[in-house]
């Protein structure tokens, strides 16, 4: 298979090849192989996967070609492979967490979201890399190293789900899982130019004790918007092991209908973020063609602050970060700086903060809601900034460039993403919008009234049609223009 074979074939969509499949013009052996090759040509850069199950991934791949043959399939995913977040529990298999605290830990049971895509059938042929514990924006770790953005080693693919957002980005896989608990599904959607979807709490399923948290969501990473509605119907529904999960199932219409007649609210940076200007100007382009296809946009004024940023941190320290700060007495040697930090913030986070940040996101929500009451969904960018160094660590240099630093204990200062974690029952939808002078993707956020979801995908796929992502090989990354290797932390 040539080179060019290679990654038309990597970057089809999840879709397409469900068609090819059942056509039997393509098989799931031909695709998984062209997947596999292509993670030998870039995995020793990229860094995205921290395990992979090549061989059994391939016996079900077998599996699933004798089932279409017949003639018949089983599955929604039947075929196709799935990125597994490493954070996401498969029993049986390594449950590290990006984490030297837990080397060689394996998982005792599978999370709601895995189940449901093996009984879709989709293969899971690795998990991806996240940074430890999955606690920032950026994707690197004592145990697996640092992960690099396919588009532009020197830069990060994002985090938490960065190993995932790369995998996809790269064509080493047709779909991922991502967790989003400050952005950590967007910020490498948006950094690798892909389709993230962070769900209304409670959408999809999660494991206890985080589906209590209602800033944490499972979600789907695609390629495309039909393929990130593909998973998210499969991820999406009520489950007897989570209480929160809402009932009934909402499922997503497979053709979004079109825009026409939307209004759309704008906001350039959410009332407080310094907007880097290739940012801004790919945003605008969105907007045009929001405009091109029929919908009304209107620029408004959130009148938020930086306050929300200490809001967002004294909550997930409260109560995210106090989940890992008992390893600062129990492995003190083990721990990132980055890690570390935010556990011993997090021993300084109060009741009393974590109420203040609970009333500030109500006085946000008034704001928003406001907006929605004419407007059907709002549009900002995902980051301040294409994306940041790949090994970034504001413990150790907190610069990101000439007017940005960042000193918060996720590192998310740069995302625009964890306001609508606070917001947390307003389904957002990261889409791409271009492409930065360093190669590194941009992307747009859409925000939706709270739980209409089909809104976003509708906006969403009116920018997509128009820019068409990874149609063409000028389109993806192109390994041949790296000069960067991949290292280790």
């Amino acid at each position: 298979m040539t080179p060019k074979d290679q990654t038309d074939l990597c970057h089809l969509s999840a879709t397409d090849a469900l068609a090819m499949f059942n056509a039997r013009t393509l098989s799931p052996v031909e695709l998984l192989q062209a997947q596999i090759q292509r993670t030998e040509h870039t995995e020793d850069t990229i860094n995205a996967f921290s395990q992979t199950f090549f061989d059994a991934a391939m016996d079900a791949a077998r599996a699933s070609e004798k089932r279409y043959a017949k003639g018949a399939p089983v599955g929604a995913l039947d075929g196709l492979t799935l990125a597994a977040k490493a954070e996401n529990s498969i029993k049986g298999l390594p449950g590290e967490y990006g984490s030297l605290v837990h080397k060689g830990k394996i998982s005792i049971q599978t999370d709601t979201i895995i189940e449901r895509c093996l009984i879709e059938n989709a293969i899971i042929h690795a998990q991806t890399t996240t940074p430890e514990f999955s606690c920032v924006g950026v994707c690197h770790s004592k145990l697996w190293g640092v992960t690099r953005n396919p588009w532009n080693p020197d830069f990060s693919p994002g985090g938490s789900s960065g190993g995932s957002g790369a995998s996809l980005a790269i064509g080493s896989a047709s779909l991922a899982t991502g967790s989003d608990i400050a952005g950590s599904i967007r910020i490498p959607a948006s950094a690798c130019g892909v389709v993230g979807f962070k769900p209304p709490y409670g959408r999809v399923p999660q494991s206890t004790p985080f589906n209590y948290d209602s800033f944490c969501h499972n979600g789907p990473m695609a390629r495309s918007i039909a393929d990130c509605i593909l998973l998210q119907n499969v991820l999406a529904g009520p489950s007897s092991r989570d209480i929160t999960s809402l009932k009934p199932k909402l499922t997503l219409p497979a053709q979004p209908s079109p825009v026409k007649g939307m209004s759309i609210a704008y906001s350039p940076d959410l009332g407080y973020f310094d907007i880097d200007p290739e940012v801004r100007r790919n945003t605008e382009n969105a907007l045009d063609i929001l405009r091109d296809a029929g919908a009304e946009v209107h620029e408004v004024a959130l009148g938020w602050t930086e306050d929300t940023l200490t809001a967002a941190m004294d909550y997930l320290g409260h109560f995210f970060g106090n989940s890992i700060a008992q390893f600062l007495d129990t492995h003190p040697d083990d721990i990132t700086g980055y890690a570390r930090a935010f556990a011993e913030f997090s021993r300084k986070t109060t009741a009393k903060a974590n109420f203040r940040a609970l009333s500030l996101a109500g006085e946000m929500y008034e704001r928003l809601a406001e907006i929605h009451r004419t407007h059907d969904a709002l549009i900002c960018p995902t980051l301040a900034v294409p994306s940041v160094p790949a090994d970034f660590d504001w413990t150790i240099d907190p610069r990101i460039n000439d007017i940005l630093s960042s000193t918060d204990p996720m590192m998310v200062s740069w995302c625009l993403t964890y306001p609508f974690n606070m917001l947390s029952r307003c389904p957002v939808l990261q889409v791409p919008s271009g492409r930065a002078a360093n190669g590194v993707p941009t992307g747009v956020q859409i925000i939706g009234r709270t739980y209409e979801d089909a809104d976003v995908f509708r906006i969403g796929a009116a920018i997509e049609q128009a820019q068409n992502w990874y149609a063409t090989s000028d389109m993806r990354p192109d390994p041949s223009s790296w000069t960067k290797t991949g290292d280790s932390e």
